[in-house]
Order: structure tokens, then sequence, then C-alpha cells
């Protein structure tokens, strides 16, 4: 047993020499690194600025680069560049003025500045009052640009002049002239109070904004070609404290302007050419490959190593720090990213080593405020006083035992004074917090597990509870020191063990209990297993392992798995919701939660950062290293919240303890912008582009023959951008937001013309979100023939097109009108007088003739009055000037008086149904209504006895029936052998009627139409 703990205890402690190894040789978190393999064109920077949007630009030899954090737009001497300058060989500095929005910057000793908002670049010579060649630019805190030059290429040996310029009114005007040494050194800078610091080999000398030289200063002299020279390197910091940098001594000195002293403040043997100040107040300090950070309490820490193990560089050319507080190391073959944002976490039982330090585990305060954590490394328990003391608490046991608990005492209980505190090793353990003894219960060896973790949980009751499977489930007594199983003489269908965590619920007597790899259960204080958790179940966890879990008051469950992220299961156990990596969570190995009820928010630790969960929002903001956390790994076990409020989270060095509500007010939500707007327009077969940074956004109109647009943004938020996050939503289009993951532009392919809103919003590698949504209005044109004028064009030109056609259709009956007028006025008055002349001369020739030809005579006459008759009744049908149903109606009562009313026939005719007398009727309808009556009518004369004829027009809902209806009765000896029915059937079909006969009581005649008379 002891050689298997021997080997157990080696085990660990390779793998923690291993992984300590890992970590050191891992890059440090809090530097970030722009180099040729993440995209930079040309690795070797010069010089730094941030324009009023927030773009980094670089100065290099090769030109002027403008970084938004996704791309580049290269400045340089390439005519075919849309983007060209003359010159590329940019100087040590570039300056910008943000009121102009022009950026300065000299290259091959000439001075340039380029308009930003139109890329036009100006050029400044000697028609500007520039004297000799430029070697330095500085823009000083009331705006004026200073240039310092010198005409050592065109004057004779030993006249060289260093020239001093200050540029006013589009002129450089001369403000000093110094003799320039062979040597040529010399630098440009300014101090706190606006004064013009000019180092030359004489020394270091100092005007003020007009010019005017105050005092000389030899800092420090060295011997350079055989002569000596002074010129030293200087800073001055917020304070205007003066540093410099002697060539001869090396190191970095202070500088008392007032007393003339000196103090040597660094002593390594460095030579350092750079300075900057951070808003910490602490101060970097760079040399040709070395990075020291000078706290505000004077102590420096080196940061070259940590720059080293990321890439390799031969000599830093400047720093700067953005807007967003993060420091820019520029070297010659790329450059570092610091984050020096202000610590939001104080440190406790942290250990300077690299890598991991003091391993932290189960947190917990006695009855005094006392905090103590067990740190793993050391197999101590460490303690700090509500005074701040802090100290190791020494444990009076067997060193076996101790040695044997160091990796699996994790969990630690008070008992109900707060005086002492049991956690589990072998067997259970009561350690006296004043003194240190220790006492073990050998009883619960079997309960517990030497190879794994031992949870322990104290109940609401003062009870303890801990072991491995449900049949070894320990309920103890502290204030008896007696025990009962939980699940004693109880049948366990499946004996679940090798347990992670426990948590008691709000609800009595239940306890959820984390397994390594059956899930989560749910266990009755009784003895019975309630319920189970795990991928199988239904519903079912993201994963089997879980090592942690913390209830809400409504009794939902927040669940981290080891490799599954975070879960939550609701409170009726019917849905369970997954949060990963992909949702924000900064890692999905979860081992310590804390709610924090003020903010209804979730603290949350992982292996590889802690996050801050808004329940609400389901949004994630992440924290890191750079953020002031002693490391970015945190432990299983090791969390904790105090009785003032504070939280604690242990990792592999220490713990970080803070107060939510201080950590969320300094965290600053990142900006973002638009960057630009591209596409592709079919109709004119050209690209298009518009750079906002040019042009002020307001709304995007798109073209109907953009065959696709693209939209792209940026969030200058230039620490581990990679990580940087963005959702976007297309309102008019889309009812939700999309996770665009770290893409930071969108393209559009034939976007439904309509009017839109698109917006963006988007969360920093640390999961703070940006300090608002952007948001654009995009209207997509409609192509002409969709167009509302298009349509009323074609409407109006389809009417026109009708009305057309109706005015040479109604031209044609109104042609046809006048012909049937015409043809019936002339039947009626020029054949009708034939007829009746004819009628009248056969009825006179009559009175002479025999009696043979007085027969034919007759006959004659006969005819011609029928003809008379029948062209009267055609001439009625086509006249267009006798066409309504009443016209009908009176032409039925005229033909019934003219045939009816001679044989002695009395007829009647019911009209009182017709409900449109003055309805026009076709010459077709009321021709073949017509004569399907005179047929009616002829055939009452030629084959009925009839004495009465009733003639009857009945109208119903959706027709009309025409009845002819005579008295007669039926002779045998008529047989009727004419065509007279078969045409009324013939002239009723051509009018879309029907026609029928029947013979009761007489005979009659029905005419049925499928409209109303």
């Amino acid at each position: 047993m002891k050689t298997a703990k021997i080997l157990y205890s080696i085990t660990i402690y390779v793998y923690l020499f291993l992984a300590c190894a890992y970590m050191y040789s891992q890059n440090p978190s809090q530097i970030d690194i722009l180099t040729t393999e993440q995209g930079l064109p040309f690795r070797a920077i010069t010089c730094i600025a941030q324009d009023k949007n927030e773009a980094i630009w670089f100065g290099t030899e090769l030109g002027l680069m403008r970084y938004d954090g996704y791309h580049f737009k290269i400045y340089n001497s390439d005519k075919s560049n849309p983007f060209y300058i003359e010159d590329e060989q940019i100087g040590d500095n570039i300056e910008i003025d943000h009121t102009a929005n022009i950026l300065w910057y000299f290259a091959n000793s000439r001075l340039y500045n380029l308009d930003l908002s139109s890329d036009k670049v100006t050029a400044f010579n000697s028609s500007h009052n520039i004297k000799g060649s430029v070697i330095h630019l500085l823009k000083t805190s009331d705006g004026n640009i200073w240039i310092k030059t010198d005409d050592y290429l065109t004057s004779k040996k030993g006249e060289a002049k260093h020239y001093l310029q200050k540029y006013s009114n589009g002129k450089f005007e001369i403000k000093a002239t110094i003799p320039r040494n062979q040597d040529g050194y010399s630098r440009l800078i300014e101090d706190k109070k606006g004064r013009i610091i000019l180092s030359v080999s004489q020394g270091t000398l100092k005007f003020n904004a007009h010019g005017d030289l105050l005092n000389t200063y030899q800092l420090s002299t060295f011997k350079l070609h055989g002569s000596h020279s002074n010129f030293t390197v200087s800073y001055f910091d917020k304070n205007n404290l003066h540093y410099f940098f002697p060539q001869k001594e090396r190191g970095i000195f202070s500088f008392n302007e007032t007393d003339l002293k000196s103090k040597h403040i660094f002593k390594d043997y460095i030579q350092f050419y750079c300075a900057i100040q951070d808003l910490q107040d602490h101060i970097w300090f760079a040399g040709n490959t070395a990075l020291y950070r000078m706290d505000s309490e004077g102590t420096f820490t080196d940061y070259t190593q940590q720059l080293k193990s990321r890439f390799e560089y031969s000599k830093i050319n400047t720093l700067f720090i953005d807007a967003n507080k993060l420091l820019w190391v520029a070297t010659d073959n790329g450059l570092f990213k610091i984050h020096i944002g202000e610590g939001l976490f104080t440190p406790l039982f942290a250990s300077k080593d690299q890598g991991w330090g003091n391993t932290m585990r189960g947190i917990f305060e006695d009855a005094n405020g006392t905090i103590f954590a067990k740190c793993e490394s050391q197999n101590k328990l460490l303690y700090k006083t509500i005074k701040g003391e802090v100290d190791t608490l020494h444990l009076c046991l067997d060193p076996s035992i101790v040695e044997d608990s160091q990796y699996v005492s994790n969990f630690y209980a008070l008992d109900s004074e707060q005086k002492n505190v049991f956690t589990l090793g072998q067997s259970l353990l009561k350690i006296n917090l004043q003194n240190g003894i220790t006492k073990s219960y050998d009883e619960f060896r079997p309960s517990v597990t030497f190879k794994g973790q031992n949870p322990l949980i104290k109940l609401k009751n003062g009870k303890l509870l801990f072991g491995q499977s449900l049949t070894r489930l320990e309920l103890f007594d502290p204030k008896t020191e007696t025990s009962r199983m939980v699940f004693e003489n109880k049948n366990v269908e499946t004996d679940f063990s090798d347990f992670r965590y426990f948590k008691e619920s709000k609800t009595d007597s239940i306890v959820w209990i984390g397994t390594r790899s059956d899930g989560l259960l749910k266990i009755h204080l009784s003895g019975s297993l309630e319920h189970v958790y795990s991928k199988d179940t239904n519903p079912s966890i993201s994963r089997n392992y879980i090592l942690v879990i913390d209830e809400e008051a409504n009794g939902s469950l927040w669940v981290g798995t080891y490799g599954g992220g975070l879960n939550h299961i609701s409170a009726d156990g019917k849905t369970v919701k997954t949060y990963t990596k992909l949702q924000g969570l900064p890692d999905n190995n979860v081992v310590g939660i804390l709610t924090d009820e003020t903010n209804n928010s979730l603290w949350i630790s992982t292996y590889n950062g802690l996050s801050f969960f808004d329940i609400k929002t389901e949004v994630f903001r992440n924290f890191y290293a750079e953020d002031g956390l002693t490391h970015y790994e945190f432990n299983y076990t090791s969390f904790f919240k105090d009785s003032k409020g504070n939280f604690y989270f242990g990792g592999m060095n220490g713990l970080n303890s803070f107060k939510p509500n201080k950590v969320l007010k300094q965290s600053k939500p990142p900006e973002m912008r638009f960057t630009e707007v591209s596409g592709y327009n079919s109709k004119n077969k050209s690209s298009f582009k518009t750079d906002f940074s040019k042009t002020k956004l307001t709304a995007l109109k798109v073209s109907p023959y953009d065959q696709y647009f693209e939209v792209s943004w940026t969030m200058p938020s230039y620490f581990q951008n990679t990580k940087n996050t963005y959702s976007t939503k297309l309102e008019g289009l889309e009812d939700r937001w999309f996770y665009r993951g770290n893409s930071a532009s969108l393209r559009y392919n034939k976007l439904p013309a309509g009017d839109y809103v698109l917006k963006i919003k988007g969360k920093d590698s640390r999961g703070v979100n940006s300090a608002s949504t952007l948001s654009i209005p995009i209207t997509v044109q409609q192509i002409f023939y969709k167009k509302w004028w298009f349509f009323a064009l074609i409407i109006f030109t389809i009417i026109g097109v009708m009305y057309v056609i109706f005015r040479y259709r109604l031209q044609q009956v109104l042609a046809m009108e006048r012909l049937r007028i015409k043809i019936s006025s002339d039947l009626h008055d020029d054949v009708g007088s034939l007829l009746s002349g004819l009628a009248m001369q056969t009825e006179l020739m009559e009175i002479n003739a025999t009696k043979v030809d007085k027969f034919k005579l007759q006959k004659i006459a006969t005819i011609s009055r029928n003809a008379i008759s029948q062209m009267r009744d055609l001439v009625w049908s086509i006249d267009s000037r006798r066409e309504t149903t009443n016209d009908l109606i009176e032409r039925i009562q005229e033909l019934a008086e003219e045939l009816l009313l001679p044989k002695g026939i009395a007829f009647k005719i019911d009209s009182t149904s017709v409900k449109f007398p003055n309805r026009k009727l076709t010459a077709q309808v009321k021709q073949n209504i017509f004569l399907i009556y005179k047929e009616s009518i002829t055939n009452i004369l030629r084959h009925s006895d009839a004495s009465t004829v009733d003639i009857t027009i009945r109208n119903y809902n959706k027709g009309c029936e025409f009845i002819i209806q005579d008295n007669g009765s039926k002779k045998e000896s008529y047989k009727s052998t004419g065509l007279g029915l078969s045409n009324m059937q013939l002239r009723a079909e051509a009018i879309n009627s029907t026609v029928t006969f029947k013979m009761e009581d007489g005979f009659s005649v029905h005419l049925n139409l499928s409209y109303n008379l």
C-alpha cells in the first residue's frame, strides 16, 4: 500500500513538473503578437500612431500601413497602387492631427502630410522654407508641428548645422540653429510643460513654445570617434520627472533639473532608447532587445524573456499605447501587444514563480473571518486573517497521513462553531483551526478512496455527508460523532460510484450528486434514488463527468462538466440548455460556480479564464491573466464566497479575490465602427467600394443591378482580436440574431427590394459586449420593371389599347346600327312601297279579269300582302330603334291584333312580371323570340280551333318563361308535316334557351330563357 502511494505521488509530481515546464514554454497570456504569420505585410515597424477612428498606422521602410484589426491598407511608391506615395522609407516618427484628420510623416529626409479623408499627399520642401534634410518630426500638445533638420549633405565640411523649425501659416520658421558635429546624433521630444527638448552632441537643449533657448544640460559624456559627445536620450513622465539613458554608464537615470543632480535608478548595463508611461503610472523602458516595466514604487519587472519566448527580434524601435490601454512594442520582426489594463482582481497566496506556482484547492472561512485555503503544491493550509496577516496552519498529524492527503483532501466543512474543519484523506479528519491538532476517524476508511477526489458537504442540519458510492454514503453528526449509512439495508439497483461533487437542494432531504461517469444523481436522504440525468436520459446533459453544481431559488440547476461546458436544467426537469465555447464560455471545462444574486448572474471558473454570465441576457464576459488574474487556469473545488461578499477563485497560482460590482464597473466596453461597403454591379460590369474612414456613413442604397454587396466593420480592440466575435440581424428579413464568429464582414447576394436595417453587435476577446450596436439603414432599390410607375405605365397602356379597341368596336357597332337602320328604312320605304303597289295593281286588275285569271291575281295579291307582312317583321327585328323589352311586347300585341282578331280569336297578354322593360335586347334575341312567337300564332291560326289565346311573360329568380297557350281541342285529322316546331327549337338554341310543347287543355309553347326580361 505504501509503495502504491509513493508511485502515485511520484506520478503526480512528474505530471506537475511537465505541466509547469509546458506552461513556462507557453506564451504569456497578457502578450499578443502581430507578425507576418498573422498577416503583417512588412515585419520591421519603425513608428506607430492611431487616428480618430482608432485605426492603427505603422511606418516602415516600405511605406505606410493602416490596420483596422482585420485588413491592411498599404501606401507605397508602387505607381500601380491606388494609394501611391512618392517616398516610402518612413522616418522614426509619424504624427496625426485629429482635428484636421491629417497624418504627418517624413520619408527619405523629406516631409509630407496625408489627408486621411481623401488620401491626398502634400509634399513640403524649400518652397515652404524647410532648411536642409528632415531628421525628426514632433507634434506638440498644443497641436503645433516641429521638425529638426540639418544641412550636413549640402554644407561645407565643418559648417553643417541643426535647425529647429516650427510650422505656421503654411511655412516653416527656423527657431534655433545649432552647429552640427560629425556624429550627427539628435533627438526631439516634448516635456509635460510643453517645452521642446532637443538632444544633440552639445548636450540637451530646452526651448519654450516660441523657440527661445531656456537651458542646456550636460547629462553624460562619452567618447565617439575620438571626440567627446554629450548626446543623451531623455524622457519625461506625466509629473515632468526627467529620465535619461546615457551611452557610457548605461541603465536608467533620473535627473533633478532644480539641483542638477542625477540618480542611477536602474544599473543593468543596458542601453535604453525609448520609454512610455501607461494609465497605471507604470513606465515602460525599451532598449535594443530589453523591455522593463517600472511600477509606481520604483520596482522593475523584466519582460524581455517573455517577449523572446513569443518570437525572435533584434531591435525594439518604438513603444506606443493605444486608446484601449494596449501597449504596442514595435520591433524589426513584428509587433508585441501587451495588455496593461487595470488589475481587477486581488491576488492571495500567489507565487512569483513562472508557470504554475501555489496551486489552490478548498477554500473556507472560520468564525474570526480568517480565510483558509489548501495549497496543493506545498501541501499546506494557508490562511489570511482579517488584519491581513498571511501564514500557514501547521497540522499536528503523522507526516505520512498528511502526505497521503495532499492530492485528495480538497473539500472542507466547518463544524457549527466554525472552530474546527473536516476534510477527507485516507479517512475523515478533524482539524482544529487554532492549533492544528488533527483527529482521524479511521472507521470511515472504507467510505473514502485514496485514488481520486473525496467530496464532502455540511448539510443544513449540521451533519456531514461523504462517501464514494451510494452503498457507502455516510451521514456523520459532528456533535455526537455518530453516523449512519444513507442507503442502509436498501436494495440499490445500480450502485453508482466515483462521486465528484455534492450539493444540498433547497428542498429538504434532497441532495444532488455529480459523478465521474454516470452523470447527475438526485437522492433522498431517506435512502432513495429519485432521478438521474445523463447523456442517455431524456432530457440529456452534455457530459456525464460532473465537476460542480449550483441550484437557483426556483429549483433550477446549473451543472458544470468536464469537457461539456455548462448545463442548465429547468426547475421541472423537462428541459436542459447547454452553454459552451460557441456561446461565449471561455472553456468547456467548468470547475467552479458562484451565484451573484445582486446582478442575477453567475461567476464561472474554467480551465481558461474566469467568466461572468448574465442569466437574463445569456451573455458571457470573460477575464484572463491580463486582467489581473494570477493565472488563467482555475482548479476544481477551489471557489468560495465569504461573509463580506468577497468572491474567491483558486487556480494554478494562488487565489483571486474580488467584489463583483467593482470588477464589472471597471470593464470598459469596446467600440465598433463600419469600415467599408463593397460589391459588384452587373450593369456596369465593375466592382465598387466605399471607405467609411473617408465618407460619413448615413445609409446604404443598393442598386437592383448590384450582384452582391458586402458590409465590413471592425472593433478596434486589438488584443487577441482573433477572439473578437460578432452577431448580426437584418431587420426586415431576419427576426433573430445570427452568430458570425470572428468574421467582420457580411455579404448579401440579390437581396429582395425593400427597406432594411442591418444591426451588428460584438464582444471582445474577454467577452465584453460592445458599447453600442452598429446600425445602418439599407434600401435595396427595385428594378425599373417592378416599380409602381412602370406598373402604372403598363396599366395605362393596356387601358389605352383597350380604349382604342373599344372605340374601334364602338364605331363598328355604330356603323352596323346605321346600316341596320338604313336597310330597315330602305326595305320599309322602297321594297314595302313596291309590294304594296304590286298588291294594289293586282287587286285593280282583278276587277276586269276572267274567272280563271281572277284566281291567279288573288293569289298574287295574297302573296304580296304576306311578303309585306314578313318584310315588316324583318324590318322591325333589325331596326335598332326598336330594341327594348317594351318594344318586343308592343310588337307581340300588334301581331296578335293583326292576326287573331280578324279570325275572331280573343287574346290576353300578361307582362306584369317584366322586371326590365327598358333593357335593350340584341337583334338576335329580339328576332328569335319574336319569330318563335309568330310561328306559335301562325300554328294556332292554321291548326287549332281555339277561341282564346293567353300570352304570358313570367320572370323567376334566374330566368324567364314565355308561354303561348290556346284553348283549342285536338283534331284527329290534323297531322303536322311542316317544320315549324323544329324551327322553334333551332331558334331557341340560337339564343341559349329551350322550348317545350304541351297539349293539356289546349296547346302551349313554353320558351325558357336563362335571363330575366
